[in-house]
């Protein structure tokens, strides 16, 4: 997918980050299409616990400091379940698009986090984030679907999918990172796996 729509896409369903250098070491990342349905898959490691991820996760308006995000704003409309709505201002290549969005995300603690496109610039958008815990922190899973409906041909998003996946992911797992050190009250005694845990 190109950069400008994975940008807006991945920003409906993440909390926030940075935007990297170099890819993370340990990111592993799978780009399919069949027709206009494009699948794509991602795992990484990061150094915070099971619920701290979660809470990483579930930061939705985080994403408000990102370049290019004009809004996001969350309603919780019940204990699981969380309304996103978010617009962004994307440039690829010498195409300009205002994408918005509206999100409803299933929340699972501490497990996972379901998503699926309720109304806006995508045919279709829906997919899972799922925590896995580890010795010294979690496995981030990342699986989705996305019909673009998109003037931008598909050979475009093509050229421009597993490396705009790349960046986005190296991203998320550099900010995770970057907030090792701060643990929510709510995650009670647990502290930030570190090594020889």
């Amino acid at each position: 997918m190109t950069k400008l729509i994975f940008i807006a896409l991945l920003l409906m369903m993440i909390s926030s980050m940075a935007w990297p250098e170099t890819p993370a070491s340990d990111l592993q990342v799978n780009v399919s299409r069949e027709g206009s349905l494009y699948t794509f898959t991602a795992s990484f490691d990061i150094p915070l616990t099971k619920c701290a991820a979660y809470q990483y996760l579930t930061d939705y308006e985080a994403a408000k400091n990102l370049p290019g995000v004009v809004e996001s704003v969350a309603l919780r409309e019940s204990a699981n379940k969380v309304r996103v709505d978010r617009t962004a201002d994307e440039r690829v290549l010498f195409f300009h698009v205002r994408l918005h969005s509206v999100m409803e995300y299933t929340e699972k603690p501490f497990d996972s986090i379901e998503f699926t496109q309720l109304a806006g610039d995508s045919k279709l958008f829906r997919g899972s984030w799922s925590i896995e815990p580890r010795q010294q922190g979690s496995t981030l899973r990342f699986q989705g679907s996305w019909e673009p409906d998109t003037f931008i041909p598909l050979f475009i998003i093509d050229h421009f999918a597993k490396n705009g996946l790349i960046d986005r992911f190296s991203a998320i797992a550099r900010l995770a990172e970057q907030r090792k050190d701060r643990v929510a009250a709510s995650c009670g005694g647990e502290k930030i796996a570190s090594a020889g845990e």
